[in-house]
């Protein structure tokens, strides 16, 4: 859910810096990137597949919120692109 900017807030295109970034996942990031670049989006990261094997571009909403949008592309081994794998299920014994 997203809301607007509280009293004594600031949104990221006021402060001029980004205060987070989200990634939405879409059927054909080809075909939303064609439709947000007609629409007039302000993209900010173009059309690209990833080291990871996702295919993304960035845009900017109008109060400066960063928004990926992004589908699969192809499987790739988390030690090709240089991951580190941890265990995320607590602290080593």
């Amino acid at each position: 859910m997203l809301d607007s900017a509280d009293a004594g807030q600031k949104t990221p295109a006021e402060l001029g810096y980004g205060t987070q970034s989200l990634t939405i996942f879409v059927p054909d990031v080809d075909a939303h990137y064609g439709k947000a670049m007609s629409a007039g989006a302000a993209i900010v990261e173009d059309l690209h597949e990833t080291i990871y094997g996702e295919r993304q571009y960035g845009a900017r909403d109008l109060d400066g919120h960063h928004w990926l949008f992004a589908d699969h592309a192809r499987d790739v081994s988390p030690d090709e692109w240089g991951a580190t794998i941890t265990n995320a299920t607590g602290p080593a014994d």
